[in-house]
């Protein structure tokens, strides 16, 4: 995983079809929680905005966070 603060991996940037992605915010509750960027056109997965950064994460490395997620690896600490 890399961080960077860049418009590059956008869909505004590369006219991509909306329709193949979704752009949404982790926490529907909050302001806080960072916004998440993938796309099947995309290897991919964007993790933050504009404020804080990006964090760059290939399909793999995300995948592997959210089947860690659901086995429940973090909920000790939430």
């Amino acid at each position: 995983m890399t961080t960077k603060k860049s418009k590059y991996y956008y869909d505004i940037d590369r006219n991509l079809d909306s329709s193949r992605g979704i752009n949404i915010v982790f926490c529907k509750t909050c302001k806080t929680c960072p916004a998440i960027n993938i796309h099947k056109d995309v290897d991919n997965v964007v993790l933050g905005g504009e404020d804080e950064g990006f964090s760059i994460w290939t399909k793999d490395q995300f995948k592997e966070m959210v089947e860690e997620i659901k086995k429940g690896k973090f909920d000790e600490y939430i």
